[in-house]
């Protein structure tokens, strides 16, 4: 499952793309998005009743901020662990 969200970019963040500091935003918006894994994933799974096996996150700074979430699941009736269980790294 591919969810596209746009204009996504905060405040201080269209900041940062002014100052040109897009690999740096790239960098902190990819640190949040990983600390945030489960408040990602378990949306996913409550609408789906599926389990996310991947969950892999984008932003191209340079298109006001559009952002690419994308959820791999695990096949129907799967009984294992949730991606938003894993240990965060």
């Amino acid at each position: 499952m591919t969810v596209i969200l746009e204009d996504t970019l905060t405040p201080a963040e269209r900041t940062m793309v002014t100052m040109g500091e897009h690999q740096r935003l790239r960098d902190v918006r990819l640190f949040f998005q990983v600390a945030a894994t489960r408040e990602f994933c378990e949306p996913i799974e409550r609408i789906t009743g599926r389990t996310v096996r991947a969950f892999v996150s984008g932003t191209d700074t340079h298109v006001e901020g559009l952002s690419v979430e994308t959820f791999v699941l695990h096949p129907d009736g799967y009984q294992g662990a949730s991606r938003a269980d894993a240990e965060r790294v």
